[in-house]
């Protein structure tokens, strides 16, 4: 199932609609970035069989696809002074790793990783990041972990797309990213084809009752999805060219699996 909170109101598929300025967004080659947690080999196989679909260019609609960095992961490449030529140089980023509210882990051993409540803005450079991907538990959190649930997002949406992953527990290296991508070249809309693929996992590959067998948790294998969204950008897929949202949260969207 999904659910939507608007930052006023609260509906199965509701919206709010709330005034903002936009620029146009910039057609032409679209690049990929791949950034992987130092910790498990399944985080680079989450991300490789991703990226992998990108090899070479893949044309969806007008515009055409590659991907140009794969990464083992680390805090510059999300903030400071070098996320402009990393994370924020792509037009989509793909990250897997161990993960916990608004939190990605970068090097486990380090102890490093990145708070996405106060890295800096995603977006607000025209060729620069337009969607945030990332297979962690937790990170993506939404209104079921927090009532004001946009107020987190304020620094991080510079006029970035959408922030897609998983709002509870989430089980990785499995076929999510490969399945996701196909979807999205087939030209599907971005987090419903995140939602569409974790939910075809669930049901069609394995038992549903994975956590419940193995951690006393409720929550399905392999977890349930969540995205944030910025106004006008609900239906963004990779052949739209859906103008920039002003930066902020205003007429900002939540949705999840519950």
């Amino acid at each position: 199932m999904i659910n939507l909170l608007s930052k006023n109101q609260k509906w199965v598929l509701g919206i709010a609609f709330v005034m903002i300025f936009s620029i146009p967004a910039l057609t032409g080659p679209r690049e990929i970035g791949g950034y992987v947690d130092q910790a498990e080999s399944r985080f680079v196989r989450n991300v490789w069989n991703f990226i992998k679909n990108f090899k070479t260019f893949q044309s969806v609609g007008s515009n055409s696809w590659k991907y140009d960095q794969y990464y083992w992961a680390e805090p510059y490449q999300f903030k400071g002074s070098s996320h402009d030529n990393y994370v924020d140089a792509m037009d989509l980023a793909y990250v897997a790793g161990h993960g916990n509210y608004h939190y990605i882990q970068t090097n486990q051993s380090a102890g490093e990783g990145v708070n996405l409540k106060t890295v800096d803005p995603y977006g607000n450079r025209g060729d620069d990041l337009e969607y945030l991907i990332i297979e962690s538990c937790y990170t993506v959190s939404s209104a079921p972990e927090k009532s004001n649930w946009w107020s987190d997002y304020a620094t991080m949406f510079g006029g970035m797309h959408q922030l897609v992953g998983f709002h509870t527990l989430s089980w990785s290296d499995n076929g999510i990213p490969n399945n996701y991508a196909g979807k999205l070249k087939n030209n599907g809309a971005i987090w419903q084809s995140w939602f569409d693929a974790v939910n075809e996992e669930r049901y069609w590959i394995f038992n549903p009752q994975y956590y419940d067998d193995q951690y006393g948790s409720d929550i399905p294998f392999p977890g349930l999805a969540s995205a944030i969204v910025a106004k006008g950008c609900k239906y963004d897929r990779l052949s739209s060219n859906t103008p920039d949202p002003a930066a902020g949260t205003n007429g900002m969207q939540t949705y999840w699996q519950y």
